[in-house]
């Protein structure tokens, strides 16, 4: 831009000077380019699709976030439920809420997302160890 203010500048004032002409001409064309890009750097950056990568962290973050609750806020019967190697008997009424929570907002629509919630409770409650859940567990969502 400022190459073409010189230009103009420079140029005789006279319009029937042939070199008046050139530099407007030459002026004219930097302006252009230069209106022409700032006007693209206004555009809004293209919009990706939607990451799937979000989908499963936030599928991970509600799992883990619903265990961790339990875990503080259910520990003895979760420490109960290990030794009788039944937590979902201990826990049913939270676990049966987190599966539907996980479920409603995660399962509806084919997103490819594995049942976060069902490892999670393996292994922050039931230590790695899934026999830990007991027989009345139902298993994985997805």
């Amino acid at each position: 831009m400022t190459r073409a203010v010189e230009l103009l500048r420079q140029g005789s004032k006279n319009p029937s000077d042939p070199g008046w002409r050139g530099a407007v001409l030459e002026a004219s064309s930097i302006l252009n380019r230069g209106v022409a890009h700032f006007l693209e750097s206004l555009k809004p950056a293209p919009v990706s699709p939607r990451d799937m990568t979000d989908d499963h962290l936030r599928a991970q973050r509600f799992a883990r976030v619903r265990v961790a609750e339990m875990s503080l806020y259910q520990g003895p019967s979760v420490k109960a439920g290990r030794e009788a190697r039944n937590i979902y008997s201990a826990l049913k009424t939270q676990i049966d809420e987190a599966r539907t929570g996980f479920q409603q907002q995660f399962l509806t629509e084919p997103r490819g997302i594995p049942d976060y919630l069902h490892q999670e409770l393996i292994l922050a409650l039931a230590h790695n160890d899934a026999s830990l859940l007991g027989p009345d567990y139902p298993g994985p969502l997805a």
